[in-house]
């Protein structure tokens, strides 16, 4: 059953509509990541579940609870913001505890929710420290403690980590992890990095231009992406978009790839579905860097695979795996290695596919085909 429930929602500044009938649902202890590019509507989205933006049209429901007319205060969530928020005068007790003093929660239990909580952030050492006297990780870790008091219905993160430097916000990305697994609260959580979705989600919801693209599970969004964007968007380094055309093949289906003077021609077996009603189109054909590998390391590849020479213009070594580009279709095509590769630029190479993992798009309409 869904636990928040988000039908419909609109929501316009003047003449300006920022979100376009979204429609979104999250079970009870799900981890709900809204992901896209800059402007594409994810905090005003967060906001509006907060009830710090009123919505235009549609329905917010949390718990069975229709929360569109509710204040802030009554919605049963704790918010955790970006710039953490906390009050420069005030130690780290008393920044965790001011919200629990204004609801005027008796002294005893504040203090034992104050110590629980800081021996699970493991900020139990730092209660008596000012926020000047921390770190920006110390300071994001007493932001999430003073939602942590609250004990709410739903956390909602507003890019949590975006302050922080890359080690640290992989550090923390762990600590939060671990917190949703420990406490099993709903969680909403915003961010443009789409490793951190990856990482974090139950449920991704892609946003562009104040449009849902895809919402489902990191696996589904991954694997079979939506369109375009989503394929482009998701993934590091993102995914290859090769223009193609789609020829029969017998009674089956080949790709043909343009590559300078010549054409490279990869045959598809068993059933192709949709895609046969695309015959003698043009598609974009995507696929993942690793599902582009040498032809030793075929047999870490179940499924149905193509071999082509490719002439090698970069290799990028990066610690476990090795990065080498190469042109398809007159796109740059990245193929994910083995960091043992014996792979040089300004050779040729035998590379194989894995067209098991290999996705397909209309050209025109920038969905998937099937």
């Amino acid at each position: 059953m869904s636990f928040l429930k988000i039908e419909n929602l609109n929501k316009s500044f003047g003449d300006t509509q920022v979100l376009k009938g979204i429609d979104l649902e999250i079970e009870e202890g799900g981890f709900l990541v809204l992901v896209g590019p800059s402007g594409c509507g994810k905090s005003t989205l967060l906001n509006t579940i907060a009830g710090l933006e009123n919505i235009t049209s549609g329905k917010i429901s949390i718990g069975g609870r229709v929360v569109n007319d509710l204040h802030p205060s009554e919605r049963d969530i704790a918010m955790v913001f970006q710039s953490y928020a906390l009050y420069p005068n005030m130690t780290v007790r008393q920044n965790v505890a001011f919200g629990m003093e204004i609801r005027k929660v008796p002294k005893p239990e504040r203090e034992r929710a104050i110590q629980s909580v800081a021996e699970t952030l493991q900020i139990a050492h730092l209660l008596d420290r000012k926020p000047s006297q921390l770190s920006g990780g110390q300071r994001q870790r007493v932001a999430m403690g003073r939602a942590l008091v609250r004990d709410p219905q739903v956390f909602l993160f507003d890019e949590p980590l975006s302050n922080l430097d890359a080690k640290l916000r992989v550090d923390m990305r762990t600590e939060i992890k671990r917190l949703h697994q420990k406490m099993g609260t709903t969680i909403v959580y915003v961010t443009h990095d789409q490793i951190e979705a990856m990482t974090l989600a139950t449920r991704i919801a892609v946003l562009r231009d104040g449009l849902l693209q895809q919402f489902g599970t990191p696996t589904e969004i991954y694997n079979r992406p939506a369109n375009i964007f989503v394929a482009d968007f998701m993934g590091s380094p993102s995914m290859n978009l090769i223009p193609a055309k789609l020829k029969k093949n017998g009674t089956a289906l080949a790709i043909e790839i343009a590559t300078g003077d010549a054409s490279v021609t990869l045959p598809l077996s068993g059933e192709n579905g949709a895609l046969n009603s695309h015959a003698g189109q043009e598609v974009i054909f995507g696929v993942r860097p690793e599902a582009l590998f040498e032809i030793g390391e075929a047999e870490a590849h179940k499924g149905q695979t193509a071999r082509f020479i490719a002439p090698i213009e970069v290799v990028e070594p990066a610690g476990a795996d090795t990065f080498a580009v190469t042109h398809l279709g007159g796109k740059a095509v990245v193929a994910r290695l083995g960091a043992d590769t014996g792979i040089t630029p300004g050779t040729t190479a035998e590379l194989a596919v894995n067209l098991d993992k290999a996705v397909f798009f209309d050209p025109k309409t920038e969905q998937r085909i099937g």
